[in-house]
């Protein structure tokens, strides 16, 4: 319901991940991680292809909220990465 909680909230969560992410080396790439998924799905998965979908998956989403804004006749403005690269 408050859109700056909220912002604040996620400033400290990527603010997390980014401090997370420099603690990750190289070796810790090449491990298999296994994992159950929130319905108790067991998995085994490469850990550096986990990671691309980590920061991957974010963009997935951003998309569908540009739509549904676009949708409600918001100017999101230019989202196209290329469009925004000098």
């Amino acid at each position: 319901a408050d859109i700056r909680e909220l912002a604040a909230h996620r400033s400290w969560l990527d603010q997390l991940i980014v401090d997370w992410s420099h603690t990750v080396q190289e070796i810790d790439l090449d491990h298999r991680l296994h994992y159950s998924n929130m319905r108790g799905v067991s998995a085994d998965k490469n850990f550096f292809s986990l990671l691309v979908h980590f920061f991957n998956h974010q963009t997935h989403h951003r998309g569908q909220a540009t739509t549904l804004l676009t949708q409600a006749g918001l100017d999101v403005g230019t989202t196209d990465l290329l469009a925004l690269i000098d």
